[in-house]
């Protein structure tokens, strides 16, 4: 056991991840192999489990973090895909709804958006790339309800662009941030990993 720990390289609990660096962890989410349809979506309004309530410490520890009422915006990435960014974007703005917050979760990952789907909506809705190309003025009209809970609004990526990483860069993203941040309390950003392309 003592060798198997001396070659063990992976990060595997909390203490590897203290060993190696300083920043705050805010909490641990467990491994959820098996959703079906739209189990996905673990935070509920008057449930009580397991994954629920690490939802909720996650919450309260955020909360604690971004005391300021300037820090609104808060960005979920990874290193590649498939590590939960989304499973844990989806469910955190669940969590921070259900306390009466608004909250709004953008599909910024619009090469392979999945943000969509977590919600039952159609891959072939329109999304922030419509705004982004310049398809619409009215970031607001492309906002859908979540059919969670009325204070989380989804804007999902929309069509796949040709031109991913120029859309991003351009000046009309920070103006869709500002913008919903002055009507919603958080604004919560799906991107890519950032160790695939360059857009988060």
């Amino acid at each position: 056991i003592y060798v198997m720990d001396l070659l063990q390289f992976k990060i595997g609990t909390r203490h590897d991840v203290e060993k190696l660096t300083t920043m705050p962890i805010l909490g641990e989410i467990p491994l959820q192999k098996e959703m079906d349809g739209n189990r996905t979506i673990v935070v509920r309004e008057n449930e009580n489990n397991m994954m629920a309530e690490t939802f909720r410490s996650l919450r309260t520890n955020l909360q604690f973090m971004l005391s300021s009422e300037d820090h609104k915006v808060i960005l979920f990435t990874s290193t590649s895909p498939g590590e939960g960014k989304t499973f844990t974007s989806v469910n955190l703005a669940v969590s921070l709804a259900l306390l009466g917050k608004k909250v709004v979760l953008l599909g910024l990952d619009i090469r392979k958006p999945r943000l969509a789907e977590h919600f039952g909506f159609s891959h072939k809705q329109e999304g922030i790339t419509k705004y982004l190309s310049g398809g619409t003025n009215d970031i607001f009209s492309l906002l859908t309800d979540s059919g969670v809970t009325e204070n989380l609004k989804v804007l999902p990526a929309g069509m796949v662009p040709p031109n991913p990483a120029e859309l991003l860069a351009s000046p009309r993203l920070e103006k869709a941030i500002e913008t919903l941040k002055e009507k919603f309390d958080y604004v919560l950003l799906d991107t890519a990993p950032v160790a695939l392309v360059t857009d988060t």
